[in-house]
């Protein structure tokens, strides 16, 4: 729809509206130039359409399968991804998608410098982690919701993650940390039984898999061994990961009897914005337990 415009171009050729409507309407792939005047007024629009069709994001979903087969990940991994799944012409947001975060994946991997941030001072892999999200938030394909999820996660955004029910694991840990900070009841056994068949253990990187196997882990004192195998690294991670591990650490300690060390990690968390709930049921069963 145009209104209060005389002359109209599309990709510098000049035609009237109606005809510039139904060429635009039936564009799939490509940036289409707009120049729309009145008088001395005069706005230039770039239109940058990209509609997939099945078969191109089958192909990306192939390359992405094989690449995984590979097992490994690399740069010329990924450019072989890129290169097989360029075929799929109108998937070209989809591909890039999973692009991004595969090059997200490798930036913070890297053992040299996983923090690695430029010049704004921005990390790296976040942004590329930022990116993906960006690109295949609209497609409904267990690639990119697998990458959504595990993203979401990532950011402690529970509620997001927990919508992403085709990757199994992450909408479960997510909902048992979502239950946690309600201050209601969450599931104590262990969740790693809704593992398998989920695409996230494939796409996940390394410290987002020991999250999630940690987040997955019973809480009713059963496991508190794995939950103390990743205390000693506490301070190596994000601090938005130390959330998660100490809010798992203060439950499985608390059901194994270790009234100290739950109350320790529970006193690190008791300030947070997002702990209010939680701490106080806490506090409480923290408090019988003593007794």
């Amino acid at each position: 729809m145009t209104s209060d415009v005389e002359s109209i171009t599309v990709n510098g050729r000049e035609t009237s509206t109606s005809e510039a409507a139904g060429f635009l309407a039936s564009v799939k792939v490509g940036v289409q130039t707009v120049a729309v005047s009145n008088g001395p007024l005069e706005r230039t629009f770039e239109f940058d359409f990209c509609l997939a069709e099945e078969g191109d994001l089958c192909l990306v979903d192939q390359a992405l399968e094989k690449l995984i087969s590979s097992r490994e990940l690399s740069l010329n991994a990924i450019d072989t991804f890129i290169m097989r799944a360029g075929r799929g012409v109108t998937a070209r947001r989809y591909r890039e998608g999973v692009a991004a975060y595969l090059y997200g994946v490798l930036a913070r991997e890297a053992v040299e410098d996983p923090g690695r941030v430029d010049a704004s001072g921005a990390t790296i892999y976040e942004q590329r982690y930022n990116s993906a999200v960006s690109l295949l938030s609209t497609f409904d394909r267990p690639a990119a919701e697998a990458i959504c999820g595990l993203v979401a996660l990532h950011y402690n955004q529970f509620e997001l993650a927990v919508r992403k029910t085709n990757s199994h694991r992450v909408s479960d840990v997510a909902a048992r940390f979502r239950s946690l900070l309600a201050g209601g009841a969450f599931v104590t056994t262990s969740l790693a039984d809704r593992s398998h068949g989920s695409f996230d253990r494939a796409l996940s990187d390394s410290v987002t898999e020991d999250l999630l196997d940690l987040g997955a882990t019973a809480l009713d004192g059963t496991q508190s061994s794995m939950v103390t195998q990743l205390l000693p690294s506490l301070g190596e991670l994000r601090p938005q990961d130390q959330f998660k591990v100490r809010l798992i650490a203060a439950e499985a300690l608390l059901a194994a009897g270790d009234i100290d060390g739950a109350s320790r990690h529970g006193e690190a968390l008791r300030h947070s914005k997002e702990t209010g709930a939680w701490y106080a049921g806490f506090r409480t069963r923290l408090q019988e337990v003593g007794r």
